[in-house]
């Protein structure tokens, strides 16, 4: 282990910067980010985040960017075969972690980075380790690793059954996994204090980490979006977005953020889980007509939105129109100065089958894109015999009209949908009016489905 490896823990001003720019950019990246039960987090103690892993590179940034302290991070080991992008990711604070398929005379390497990770956390600086070892493309809590157990365990051993070292579960949860610009939810667990496991795991190892596991497991998946029903797993997934604001109304929570949305989520999946337990059958020919519904959805290009909302009045759509006529010259500077770093890093990922490392590479991509073309289209701009004010305005209006850009991109996309769906219906097209009537069908059996369920809670509350 190298020397920047070593002293992975400490400050390091090249960090700082890095850190300070990938912050402000990643806080662009998305739209909404909201992070939950920040108190939780034990700052001056020893501990690890133990987060879900689902997004590949921005799970970890959406740690180090909300805990407010610097964080050294593990990372599987073939990322740092090569020597230079190895002291990169070591700059970067990331340590290696050797797997089985590293090969067999690789895992010898683990002892050297157990404890260095066990000198990082009793300097007081956390870890953060992702427990299901690889990120997956479901919204579902994978089995966990041992790594992370180990490393606690490893650490816990210095102070015994007394207050040692705490694991904090992180769950994150995207609207989207690919897209730019959208909305991110943090939610910090209760710390879980390995002591308690101590006893149990000095007398046999194997049931220590076990047992440390299923509560880490337990504690995470109260946190996340788990759907654990695979054979219904789509339906559960497409009924997400087609029932959330009716089981919000329904079950009184108030709002509409990334955390009420997420809260709903959770009461439908333990009503689904619920019915499927006592009524398979049920919940099967749901599934059946939400297949059907969403299918034709995207055949025509519409989204569930439409149909929750009625689509839009003739009144609203001209006025959505004439604001889309007025603001169009604005769009269009946004757009034709921000085409390249916008779409660049978009075609990049059309060569990358895991879609999961789609938003890393857009995100790593726009860093060092963005402002390269902003300094350079700048620089031409000062070539121009014009007032020394306007490249420094010009610079500034990049960023800002090329947000207005994408706001209008979807404003657009919002107003043609509603004026597709208004002609439909005006013409009484045969497929809108299926369309409808499923959406009709679907929600009044997930009313009745989840009547009889809060029912049943506050039979069992009395």
């Amino acid at each position: 282990m190298d020397r920047r490896a070593k002293n992975i823990h400490k400050f390091s001003l090249r960090y700082s910067l890095l850190r300070a720019y990938e912050i402000f950019s990643f806080r662009r990246f998305y739209r909404h980010i909201q992070v939950i039960g920040k108190e939780n987090i034990p700052y001056g103690k020893k501990f690890l985040f133990a987060p879900n892993h689902q997004n590949a590179l921005m799970d970890a940034l959406a740690v180090l960017n909300f805990n407010g302290i610097r964080t050294v991070f593990v990372a599987r080991a073939d990322i740092f075969k090569k020597k230079r992008q190895a002291r990169f990711l070591n700059t970067l604070k990331i340590l290696p972690i050797y797997r089985m398929r590293d090969g067999a005379s690789e895992l010898s390497k683990n002892e050297e980075v157990f404890n260095q990770t066990i000198n990082i956390i009793n300097h007081k600086v956390p870890l953060c380790i992702m427990p299901e070892g690889n990120h997956g493309d479901k919204r579902r809590l994978r089995q966990l690793v041992k790594g992370v157990l180990r490393i606690a365990f490893s650490i816990q051993n210095e102070y015994g059954d007394k207050e040692g070292v705490k694991i904090v579960p992180v769950g994150l949860d995207y609207s989207h996994y690919t897209k730019f610009f959208q909305d991110l939810l943090i939610i910090y667990g209760q710390p879980i204090e390995v002591s308690e496991y101590y006893q149990l795991w000095k007398e046999n190892p194997a049931k220590g980490i076990n047992a440390l596991r299923e509560r880490l497991a337990s504690e995470l998946k109260k946190i996340i979006i788990h759907i654990e029903n695979e054979e219904l797993y789509d339906m559960y997934q497409d009924l997400r977005t087609i029932y959330n604001k009716r089981m919000r109304q329904k079950t009184s929570i108030v709002g509409r953020s990334h955390y009420e949305r997420f809260r709903a989520d959770k009461q439908m999946i333990r009503m689904l889980d619920e019915k499927f337990e006592k009524d398979p059958d049920r919940l099967r020919k749901l599934a059946e007509k939400v297949k059907v519904y969403t299918g034709e959805l995207k055949t025509l290009n519409l989204r569930n939105w439409i149909f929750e909302r009625s689509g839009f009045t003739s009144k609203r759509l001209f006025k959505k129109r004439i604001g889309l006529i007025i603001s169009f010259p604005f769009f269009l500077y946004g757009y034709l100065n921000n085409y390249l770093p916008f779409t660049l890093p978009v075609k990049k990922t059309k060569s990358i089958k895991d879609v999961q490392f789609h938003s890393s590479v857009k995100f790593v991509l726009a860093l060092i894109l963005f402002p390269v073309f902003y300094a350079l289209q700048t620089f031409i701009v000062s070539l121009f015999p014009l007032p020394g004010w306007v490249p420094w305005a010009y610079l500034l209006s990049l960023p800002i009209m090329g947000y207005f850009a994408l706001f209008w991109s979807n404003w657009y996309k919002r107003w043609k949908a509603g004026l597709k769906y208004r002609r439909m219906k005006k013409g009484r097209d045969e497929k809108i009016l299926k369309l409808e009537s499923h959406y009709k069908e679907i929600m009044d059996e997930l009313d009745k489905l989840t009547d009889e369920y809060l029912k049943s809670q506050n039979d069992k509350s009395n």
